[in-house]
């Protein structure tokens, strides 16, 4: 296992309440009966979100096995591998004596990769040792980077101890150098394979190609060891065990009020429309971890995936949509909306209805309560028991528009009538005069993007991005399975970074490798 940084001073104690498993020794916070509203919610009706024609995504075939061999040979021919390297550890200029680096640091990049493709560091020590899979590896650099640098290199991999020198003194200090690098070249090869395309005519607004559509999440990755206190002294022979701790790691409560003792990482993806290993990690990085009590609703976790999410938009224009769960609020939603994107998410089931407008019209003699209930404009009505039934009103029409302060969305909606329909414009973001702040209440007049969506759930549009969004949840069970114990050999927030980087390198490398394949 990789080394962290020092460990606080050790001082005993009279007894040590390390668990060994977080499930046993925390509740969730979140945890509680949901009530049954007291309200009806009406039936979605067939608009434009829920098309007689919907056609539903392709599917893709089954998906070839691969061999740990075969990973290897495909990050050893990723180029960008070796640009990286370059850039985040330049070749220094030797003054003075010393003795020389034995292998240069793309060596050590690939053995960070190799850590998911071998589950821990100690197998990928033996197996980089081994003569034929350390041929592939100096095949991989020859071809790269030409017959010179292939022959420089010793004739086996390094060992576990020059891998964990390189780790404390070059890799870990250099973590957010090496992500942002990585970042950069995982999204200019994923445009070059034809994903993030600005080609509008691929996807549309409502049905953004699966190109087009980025996908997040946060996962919680394990440390190494789930000690929580650095020694334990036994009561009947008075003897002290000192434990190794990962003072980053902590309780953290998943979207299904899961309990894990671990930390945070927060991803992005993308992958191409009917294609095994097609997925391509765009942005990646961890939040730092703060307790279910002070951050009850993730906001760690929320604000660093609109960063990442930022970071993508920036250098990949051609993004149509971003789907993620519910840690997302209609803060984290307006800011992206203003930057043209779809953002999609599930409506939280503690929002209740708010009032939109009170619409009347004099030539019919009728009115007509609209409110926002999930996720879209509906219309206040009473059952014949007396009970309130908000009716979703059929959207006719998204309307884009592009302006100096951002992009606009708008519903036009149908509201029924006796007399005969009406349409209405809905804007479905955040406009200035919601974010206008009122004087009694000192917070924004209204919310909008927390109760309106510009592809509401429930909706045949938004099942469809719905079901992207599990490409997240199938991508961070591969993370968990790619290491031993479903744990990262490395500690600290910026050890599980770099464990999660090294994933990533193997995911986008197989992706690269199988890009022309059917």
């Amino acid at each position: 296992m990789s080394p962290s940084s020092a460990a606080a001073a050790r001082t005993p104690a009279k007894k040590s309440t390390a668990p060994k498993t977080a499930k046993k020794t925390a509740k969730s916070p979140r945890k509680t009966a949901k009530k049954k509203p007291k309200w009806i919610f009406g039936p979605i009706p067939q608009d434009i979100l829920s098309p007689a024609n919907f056609r539903p995504e392709p599917k893709a075939p089954e998906a070839p096995s691969i061999c740990d061999l075969t990973r290897l040979e495909y990050v050893v021919a990723n180029p960008a591998l070796y640009e990286v390297a370059a850039t985040v550890f330049p070749p220094k200029i030797r003054k003075g004596p010393g003795r020389p680096a034995r292998y240069p640091p793309y060596i050590y990049l690939i053995y960070l990769t190799c850590i998911a493709i071998y589950d821990s560091s100690r197998r990928t020590d033996a197996t980089l040792r081994h003569p034929d899979t350390w041929k592939a590896v100096c095949v991989g650099v020859r071809r790269q980077l030409g017959d010179k640098e292939a022959d420089a290199l010793p004739n086996r991999g390094p060992s576990r101890d020059q891998w964990n020198d390189f780790y404390s003194d070059h890799l870990h200090p250099a973590v957010h150098e090496f992500r942002k690098a990585s970042r950069d070249v995982w999204i200019q090869q994923a445009i070059a394979l034809g994903m993030l395309s600005q080609k509008r005519k691929r996807g549309d607004w409502l049905r953004p190609h699966r190109s087009q559509v980025i996908n997040g999440d946060g996962t919680v990755v394990r440390p190494p060891s789930d000690q929580t206190e650095e020694y334990e002294k036994d009561e009947k022979t008075g003897e002290i065990r000192y434990h190794r701790v990962d003072h980053d790691a902590g309780i953290q409560v998943e979207g299904d009020d899961n309990i894990i003792y671990g930390k945070k990482i927060v991803a992005f993806s993308v992958r191409q429309e009917a294609k095994c290993h097609s997925r391509f990690i765009l942005n990646a990085d961890n939040a730092r971890h703060r307790s279910p009590e002070q951050d009850p609703e993730r906001e760690e976790e929320a604000t660093t995936a609109v960063r990442l999410t930022h970071e993508i938009l920036d250098r990949a224009p051609g993004v149509i949509a971003a789907s993620y769960d519910t840690a997302w609020r209609g803060k984290h939603r307006a800011p992206l909306i203003r930057r043209g994107l779809i953002v999609f998410t599930r409506q939280h089931s503690g929002i209740t209805p708010h009032p939109l407008n009170k619409y009347q019209y004099e030539k019919s003699e009728c009115s007509h309560d609209v409110y926002a209930a999930g996720g879209r404009a509906c219309e206040r009505r009473l059952t014949v028991d007396g009970k309130t039934m908000y009716n979703p009103l059929p959207v006719r029409e998204l309307l884009v528009r592009e302006g100096k302060s951002g992009w606009r969305f708008y519903h036009s909606i149908e509201i029924s009538c006796r007399n005969g329909p009406h349409t209405e414009l809905i804007a479905v973001y955040e406009t200035e005069e919601d974010s206008a702040i009122d004087p009694r209440t000192k917070r924004m007049k209204f919310n909008r993007t927390e109760h309106l969506r510009q592809i509401p759930p429930d909706t045949l549009y938004g099942d469809r991005l719905l079901g992207m969004r599990q490409d997240s949840e199938s991508s961070n069970s591969t993370l968990d399975y790619s290491h031993w114990d479903k744990r990262i050999p490395m500690y600290g927030a910026e050890g599980a970074l770099l464990g999660y980087l090294g994933y990533a390198w193997m995911i986008n490398s197989i992706a690269l490798a199988t890009a022309g394949s059917p």
